[in-house]
């Protein structure tokens, strides 16, 4: 046994009653009175004296012996119940103590188990989340791109077109320009009918010159209606250029936000990461601890159940020796 402390002496051997051993020796005694006495002073009278009181004093020194050998059998019973009592009492503690650290570890290993799936998910959701929003920036950045590259196309015309304007070219050129802004889709419908009413009107170097001469008005209208134009184009460039740095800057904060979602998910997932592979390895430490307090939990309750069967059958020889004695 493990928890053994004492060695399992044998117990001491007791000798067979003394009253019988007295009865065989005072058989032979009398026996001896039969044979004849022969060149003595003794009678036999004293002679039966003499053997029965050696007889007697061998049965006291007999007894006394058989009363030391019971005393040292007793002791032995008593030592040995208390050796293995102890020994039993103190595996007990052991397998209790044992118990409540399996007990422990099994609780801390729920709690670990718990702990890591409850990351794993969030690191799920945060690959989710990083997907998602990334898929929102792609979609943001292509829009920008194109609301961008439209603002970008539709101020070249209306530069173009104010600039061609303010030369007094041709009433082709002008045409040109002024048709390459009214077919864009983000100038507004009623600038695209000033645009066509103008273009509708007859250039000043187009009219014959005794038109110029006797409808000077109509001119006049043409140069004015040109600079009500540029007056406009002005206009919607201006509105255009502020639309594009509010698209641009929108943009940037955008792009910034992002960064700013795509960092703290980086972050969260390698710290999860870092505290899963932290916890597993911690949990795996406590599921060996716990199988080695098992195992050992195991031999104690061996060793106890084999202690408690050695001092049930002593008790029962100690009882039964205690009995015949």
């Amino acid at each position: 046994s493990s928890f053994s402390t004492a060695r399992r002496s044998p117990p001491p051997r007791l000798q067979r009653s003394t009253m019988a051993t007295m009865a065989a020796r005072f058989a032979a005694a009398v026996a001896c009175l039969a044979l004849p006495v022969m060149g003595t002073s003794v009678t036999p009278i004293q002679k039966v004296i003499q053997l029965m009181q050696d007889m007697k004093q061998k049965g006291i020194s007999e007894k006394e012996a058989e009363s030391v050998r019971f005393s040292a059998f007793d002791q032995w019973c008593g030592d040995q119940k208390r050796v293995k009592t102890d020994e039993i009492n103190a595996g007990t503690e052991t397998i209790e103590k044992l118990a409540a650290g399996i007990e422990k570890d099994a609780v801390h290993i729920a709690k670990l188990t718990d702990r890591i799936e409850e990351l794993e998910e969030d690191i799920a959701r945060w690959a989710k989340d990083h997907k998602s929003a990334t898929d929102i920036r792609n979609k943001e950045a292509e829009d920008y791109r194109a609301t961008s590259t439209d603002y970008g196309e539709t101020l070249s015309a209306l530069d173009e077109a104010i600039m061609v304007l303010k030369k007094k070219a041709t009433k082709t050129d002008q045409a040109a320009a002024l048709l390459q802004v009214k077919n864009l889709h983000l100038v507004p419908e009623g600038s695209k009918r000033q645009l066509e009413i103008f273009l509708q009107q007859p250039a000043v170097e187009e009219m014959p010159d005794e038109m110029l001469f006797h409808k000077a008005p109509e001119a006049y209208g043409y140069e004015f209606q040109s600079g009500g134009v540029i007056d406009m184009l002005e206009k919607l460039n201006d509105q255009f250029s502020q639309k594009k740095y509010e698209l641009e800057k929108e943009e940037m904060g955008t792009a910034h936000a992002y960064e700013q979602i795509m960092q703290q998910l980086t972050d969260n997932t390698e710290n999860a990461k870092h505290e899963v592979e932290k916890k597993t390895v911690e949990r795996s430490e406590t599921q060996q601890a716990k199988a080695d307090k098992e195992g050992e939990k195991a031999q104690a309750e061996s060793d106890r159940a084999e202690d408690q069967k050695y001092l049930d059958e002593t008790s029962s020889l100690c009882t039964l020796k205690t009995d015949d004695f």
